[in-house]
């Protein structure tokens, strides 16, 4: 574990180690809250070049997450998104790999503005609608990437097909893990796979895109971090899943008026409006929860066996029956609007054969 009154000496290690003056000097170590699997300090680095705010991203103790992912892995993306220059994100500078820090970690440049969410929960009606216009466009960025942008050692899916699958099947893994039966789960596995969309071309993801995950810098551009789930995938699990926390953390920036953002995003990346739409991402805002759903399941039994005491935990046990609620309700709506537009664009096909 990293030891925290050791940090500024550690920092200041790894900073030289990586291209910094060797006078360089780290201070106002503090803690930055937010987010259930890192531990996350901002600092400040001084030498004969200046004055700069950074971030360090560190591994947790053992036991003291509800997730696990790997440093090592996030950061070969991060170096190379910062080589490439093209999406928006605070520049990665170091890694370690925990020799120096004492735990695998990561700095980047400190984003100085607020917090996406934060400010848009603030922000009027009008603001809230220009913020979803930026978000549109920030995701637009991260889709138009590629999936060359991915690093070789990131695997690609053999299809499209076959990544949906694997989506669907982890709802079923889920139900099979958990400490005790759920047919919740099944019914949603099975829903999904009735009810796939169109294709869309596989492309990066960032794998947890939210508004808490994107930040405003001092010129107002949006800067997406915490990068640690991305992948190469559906673009449609980013914009799902955006909208999927957003029912938890409101408020719901594509939902203003989902017709007009998936409209903008369309325009913005060149997809169809018959892959994107407010079906096909709240078919995704489904279909991407399996893996966390599954993390506050593992948590709660854990919990129930006496080995988990995380107040997170403890904290996301009312979320079960909530997120029960939730999905039962989005699949019938979904079934019944995919129903009537099925059934629309079979009149239309009619009054067009005449």
């Amino acid at each position: 574990m990293t030891d925290v009154h050791a940090l500024p000496d550690r920092l200041e290690d790894l900073l030289r180690r990586n291209g910094a003056p060797a006078d360089v000097k780290v201070s106002d170590v503090k803690p930055i809250a937010g987010g259930y699997s890192l531990l996350t300090f901002g600092f400040t680095a001084t030498s004969a070049e200046g004055t700069r705010r950074h971030v360090l991203r560190t591994d947790p103790p053992a036991g003291a997450s509800l997730t696990h992912t790997d440093r090592e892995h996030e950061w070969e993306l991060l170096a190379e998104l910062t080589a490439k220059g093209t999406v928006p994100m605070p520049a990665a500078l170091a890694y370690d790999d925990g020799t120096v820090l004492g735990s695998p970690g990561i700095v980047l440049d400190f984003v100085d503005g607020p917090q996406l969410g934060a400010h848009a929960a603030a922000s009027d009606d009008a603001e809230r609608r220009r913020l979803a216009g930026r978000l549109a466009e920030t995701l637009a960025a991260v889709h138009g990437a590629g999936a060359d942008a991915a690093p070789d050692g990131y695997p690609r899916p053999d299809s499209w097909d076959d990544y949906v699958d694997d989506l669907i099947a982890a709802w079923r893994k889920v139900e099979a893990n958990h400490a005790e039966c759920n047919p919740f789960l099944r019914y949603v596995a099975c829903w999904l796979e009735a009810h796939k969309p169109p294709p869309a071309p596989l492309t990066l993801v960032h794998g947890e895109f939210q508004t808490g995950n994107v930040m405003i810098d001092a010129q107002g551009r949006m800067q997406v971090i915490d990068w640690e789930y991305a992948h190469v995938g559906d673009p449609r699990f980013d914009l799902g899943w955006c909208q999927n926390v957003a029912a938890f953390a409101p408020p719901d920036l594509i939902g203003l008026d989902p017709v007009g953002f998936c409209a903008r995003y369309c325009e913005l990346t060149g997809a169809s409006p018959a892959v994107v739409n407010p079906l096909t991402v709240g078919y995704f805002s489904i279909l991407a929860g399996a893996k966390a759903f599954g993390a506050l399941l593992a948590g709660i039994a854990a919990m129930a066996r006496g080995e988990n005491h995380l107040l997170t935990t403890a904290y996301l046990v009312s979320a079960e029956p909530f997120t029960h609620r939730l999905w039962m309700g989005g699949t019938r709506q979904l079934e019944g609007a995919m129903a009537a537009l099925a059934a629309q664009m079979e009149a239309v096909e009619q009054e067009a054969g005449r």
